[in-house]
């Protein structure tokens, strides 16, 4: 009770731009996509680093959202924001300022000026902090390795792979438990960070296809009942997470031996959504009977005697 009291002073008394931002603005599917393209232009400039230590700036911009990337020998800037087509359910404008590491640096990282979010809510602006978002954890890896690369540098990926991985796990944990779209994509993210380690192919290809079958059943979800909805999380937010985990924490040689064990399992769990889509698909079809049924009685017309 009283650390809940101390919480409420501490956020009474807390500016409103230093507020952590709800996290639920960040984890819509728009904004995750736009996160996800930052991400992947920063990698991208990273893989294209010059020479030498000059100024650049990127932007890239379609009809839904803009991302700048500035980098000059002070500062590395990152701005993401939508635009008025974007159909993210909040617009919403991102700033992420982090000095170079030779300017300001802790723990061997560039320290972080300013995270933030500006966004409207109740008619009015607002601005909240998104420095300890979980959702932005990778992308502050990825201004990193940009720093170190621009730097010249040398970028060890290794283990700051495994620190993404082990956020996107995290991510899994906790993302929504009602919609199993969002739960799926945050899925695919992490299979993605997967592939960035030495995984055999054809465990690779089994990850794909559970998320391919996934994205079968999240239309007519709700259809399944309780305890399948519930199989289906769980196998997404917990199972393959710490079987990946555990798998891919293995020396090469233990690797190589529960490898078919690993494959085995996943498949089990590929023939469990098949067998969920095939019962999705008999339940539409039985509701495609019932409703012609129920048409051909409304609407019969009455025999001629």
């Amino acid at each position: 009770m009283q650390a809940s009291w101390m919480t409420k002073i501490q956020d009474f008394f807390t500016p409103s731009h230093k507020k952590p931002v709800d996290e639920h603005i960040l984890r819509d599917r728009t904004t995750r996509k736009l996160i996800e393209d930052t991400e992947e232009l920063l990698m991208r400039m990273t893989q294209n680093a010059p020479p030498s230590n000059k100024k650049r700036t990127i932007r890239r911009k379609t009809k839904e959202w803009t991302i700048k990337v500035k980098v000059n020998h002070t500062f590395i800037t990152v701005m993401m924001f939508d635009l008025k087509h974007s159909p993210a359910p909040i617009k919403k404008r991102i700033t992420i300022i982090c000095f170079r590491k030779y300017m300001k640096a802790k723990d061997g990282v560039g320290v972080c000026k300013e995270a933030s979010i500006r966004y409207m809510k109740d008619g009015r602006v607002q601005t909240r902090s998104v420095r300890e978002s979980p959702v932005l954890h990778t992308l502050f890896y990825r201004i990193h390795h940009l720093d170190l690369a621009f730097a010249n540098e040398q970028v060890t990926p290794g283990t700051t792979s495994q620190a993404i991985l082990a956020n996107q796990q995290q991510l899994l944990k906790t993302a929504t438990g009602t919609d199993v779209a969002l739960l799926v994509e945050e899925a695919k993210r992490y299979i993605d960070t997967v592939k960035q380690f030495t995984v055999d192919p054809t465990i690779e290809n089994r990850l794909e296809r559970l998320v391919h079958q996934a994205h079968k059943i999240q239309d007519d979800f709700e259809l399944l009942d309780f305890e399948e909805r519930h199989t289906v999380r769980r196998m997404f937010r917990e199972d393959i997470p710490s079987l990946l985990h555990t798998f891919l924490s293995l020396s090469v040689k233990h690797q190589l031996e529960q490898k078919e064990k690993v494959f085995v399992a996943l498949s089990k769990m590929e023939l469990t959504l098949i067998d969920y889509t095939e019962r999705l698909e008999r339940l539409r079809v039985e509701r495609m009977d019932y409703l012609l049924k129920l048409q051909s009685l409304r609407y019969e017309r009455p025999s001629q005697g």
